[in-house]
């Protein structure tokens, strides 16, 4: 399980890659190199010496306006830089910026987290994608890594030339973690000397921005620790994080391995990074559907005891191809639910194919309620402080879910309450059920206040994500665009752990008339079907008691309600204007299914408290596609391979 704990991640990438390419060093001195600026001396080979060495080259103004300008000698110095020396990227006390200097100031700083830091505004030059360039003795070509003027990086990946010789560089755009977090986005851990690559910014770079060259090692290892580079201090620039902003969802993740170096140091395989964090892991799931006993035809029992590991035979070539074909058709990922209150969640995760484990939630009531409705599940009325006290072979889990108490981050809530303090501990909880359970993939959801107004708390929640090892993406969700019957956005959060590739968010299945997608769902539709005599539906009753007195006028039921709060939410009443909505009605609302069990005590407020399971659908749906891709693809290797043993299926 710790196999990979002391493999260092640190890359000597190749000089063929990296390292420039400058004419005879005729200099005295070791700080320096004569650069000769005859830019025809590139067409010389036997001039040209290959620089093997970690040297960090500054190149201050090589670009010339006219390429035909008489020869002459500049001088290029030669500046070792100690990488591992933290007090250009220290952060002192009085360094940071109050919110309201912020706010005044983000629009120069570029502090918005939807975007890079501010580049200047340049048009795409019209330039031919060249194999290699040579610039006053300098040879530049894909696979070098520069650093900028402005303190950026770009590792190179084309070199251009325009129609007036000029040089520009197109590559992975790289930014240092702690300037970013500087800039406003919190939400990043501020790692010394890592890089993060952002992969929306594809600027063309021209060589007269470039300051020199630099040593930076891409990776997909999760954890290096300082010890594995201090043999090589001027090879210490890290990346392994990449940003990816799309519409008003961003996400931050770990390199894949194809992003890495192709190094043994920076390479590793998805299933390596995968054991070292959670141990051996069973690919398309930890729970059985059915029972998988052997019934001929040379099918391979499952599930039998076994001594030891038992390997698949490839001298027969369909052996392996069927095992992985019975193992996905028979297994399901497990699932485990924190705060998960009445079942919303947990409705939608067992709809979608996962096995529900366990749940967990402080109130009584809640508790009763989701034991009715998931029987084989352990549910626990308990805290999560105390629910972290179990073992993990109870808490490990495939895809968990956490969705803390948010009335405390609300756009409804207007005055503070005795639990803020509960409420903001439990929001930074999550991390600890991360930790603990240890799930391949882990899900949050939020009010959108959360996001929006306190921003700063969210920020501090996802660095914790990323810190752990998770990669994470986020974004808004409107429950219109997935069937449930509410004008109500809700914050998704989506993270994957190592060795994993991180979800998307599922495409909105419903929409208005003139799209493509199912008719947006609506309160006719949610409620017209409910039985008479059913369950929690008491119709008598609603019209006794009517509206409090008050007149209300009917309304049309083709359309959304409004959103569903633990009090029942305002203006949400039915459409005939003669009465309120049973507790049925509000759950049928809420998408739980008509036969759906709550207890006698606080039913609306656990129905207002729930995600509909609907959405909570929707999103499993893509997580375990997304799951199921990644077994698929490496189980078919590791066969490939003979590595794959009964152990894994």
């Amino acid at each position: 399980m710790d196999q990979l704990s002391d493999i260092p991640c640190s890359s000597r990438a190749s000089s063929e890659a990296l390292g420039p390419v400058i004419l005879d060093d005729d200099s005295d001195s070791d700080s320096s190199v004569t650069i000769d600026n005859d830019t025809d001396s590139g067409l010389f080979d036997d001039d040209l010496i290959e620089v093997s060495g970690p040297n960090i080259y500054v190149i201050d103004d090589l670009q010339s306006d006219n390429h035909s300008q008489p020869r002459q000698q500049r001088k290029v110095s030669i500046e070792a830089i100690d990488l591992t020396s933290d007090v250009q990227d220290s952060i002192n006390e009085g360094e940071y910026l109050t919110e309201g200097c912020l706010v005044r100031l983000a629009p120069a700083l570029g502090g918005d987290e939807n975007s890079a830091p501010a580049e200047p505004c340049r048009e795409r030059p019209a330039g031919r994608v060249v194999p290699e360039t040579c610039v006053q003795g300098i040879l530049y070509k894909p696979g070098q890594s520069l650093e900028l003027h402005d303190k950026s990086y770009i590792r190179v990946t084309n070199v251009l030339e325009d129609t007036a010789g000029m040089v520009y560089f197109r590559g992975r755009r790289l930014y240092k973690l702690r300037d970013l977090v500087r800039n406003g986005k919190g939400y990043l851990p501020a790692w010394r000397n890592e890089l993060l690559w952002a992969v929306n910014d594809d600027s063309d770079i021209s060589l007269a921005e470039v300051k020199r060259f630099v040593w930076i090692s891409f990776t997909n290892y999760i954890k290096p620790e300082p010890a594995q580079w201090e043999h090589d201090p001027e090879r210490n620039l890290f990346c392994r994080l990449k940003e990816d902003t799309v519409s008003d969802r961003i996400s931050i993740q770990y390199l894949s391995r194809g992003e890495a170096d192709d190094s043994p140091r920076c390479r590793f395989e998805p299933w390596q990074l995968r054991q070292n964090w959670r141990g051996l892991t069973r690919l398309f799931g930890d729970a059985a559907k059915d029972a998988c006993h052997a019934h001929g035809d040379g099918v391979i029992d499952l599930e039998q005891e076994h001594s030891g590991p038992v390997f698949i035979d490839l001298t027969e070539p369909e052996k392996h191809d069927r095992v992985i074909a019975r193992s996905k058709a028979s297994r399901k990922y497990t699932f485990g639910d924190g705060f998960c209150g009445a079942g919303g969640v947990s409705s939608g995760a067992r709809k979608a194919g996962l096995d529900i484990k366990w749940g967990f939630d402080k109130s009584p009531y809640a508790t009763s309620t989701y034991r009715r409705n998931f029987k084989t599940a352990t549910c626990e009325c308990s805290d999560i402080f105390d629910f972290l006290t179990n073992g993990p072979d109870f808490m490990e889990v495939d895809v968990c879910h956490g969705s803390p108490p948010c009335q405390t981050f609300s756009p409804a809530k207007t005055i503070e309450s005795a639990s803020d303090d509960a409420n903001f501990a439990c929001i930074f909880s999550c991390a600890d059920l991360m930790k603990k359970a240890k799930p391949r993939v882990l899900t949050m959801e939020e009010t959108s206040g959360l996001y929006e107004r306190h921003r700063h708390v969210f920020h501090r929640v996802i660095q914790g994500f990323v810190e752990i090892g998770y990669s994470v993406s986020w974004g808004m969700l409107h429950c219109l665009d997935y069937g449930v019957p509410q004008r109500r956005r809700r914050l998704i959060v989506i993270a994957s752990g190592p060795g994993e590739t991180l979800p998307g968010f599922p495409k909105p299945t419903h929409g208005p008339p003139e799209s493509d997608l199912l008719p947006q769902a609506t309160i006719n539709s949610a409620i017209r079907n409910i039985p008479p005599g059913a369950r929690d539906h008491d119709v008598e009753a609603a019209l006794g008691r009517g509206l409090r007195g008050e007149h209300k006028l009917p309304f049309d039921g083709d359309q959304p309600a409004m959103t569903m709060t633990t009090g029942g939410g305002e203006n949400n009443y039915h459409p005939s204007g003669k009465r309120g909505y049973t507790n049925r009605e509000f759950a049928c609302l809420q998408t739980f299914d008509v036969g759906y069990r709550f207890g006698k005590h606080e039913v609306r407020k656990q129905i207002g408290n729930a995600v509909p399971p609907v959405l909570a659908k929707a999103v499993y749906r893509e997580i375990i596609k997304s799951l199921r891709r990644t077994d698929s693809a490496e189980a078919e290797e590791r066969a490939r391979r003979g590595e794959l043993g009964i152990d894994y299926l």
